[in-house]
């Protein structure tokens, strides 16, 4: 009986550790975007812990232009920004902690800059 008790104890632990591990990896990557990022041509990317971002003054990328604010999503190294029916989804990337890429399938990017 105290055998069965141990069992389903250690099992609930596990399960509870790896939600842990895994809540923490999504929590982990949202933090670092968090912030204000700066283009270097003078415009502002503010990504806010309630999933929105506020995009002022950054240029288009390629036939893309975004100005405004929009809810933002991150998954499989892609970022996707929407306003109602409208989205669009970039890939991104960290070469340092406050550097961002942003590219779209054509190729084009810009590139982002926070201070720490």
């Amino acid at each position: 009986m105290n055998d069965k008790r141990v069992i389903r104890s250690m099992l609930i632990l596990v399960i509870l550790m790896l939600f842990i591990v895994i809540s923490c990896g999504c929590l982990d990557e949202k933090s670092k975007f968090i912030g204000v990022w700066y283009y270097s041509d003078g415009g502002t990317i503010t990504f806010n812990n309630d999933n929105t971002v506020n995009i002022e003054n950054i240029g288009p990328l390629g036939d893309l232009e975004l100005i405004g604010v929009f809810d933002y999503t991150i998954a499989n190294n892609q970022i996707t920004f929407d306003s109602g029916s409208v989205g669009v989804t970039l890939q991104f990337s960290f070469p340092n902690s406050n550097t961002l890429i942003l590219s779209n399938d054509s190729g084009l990017s810009i590139t982002l800059t926070k201070e720490l």
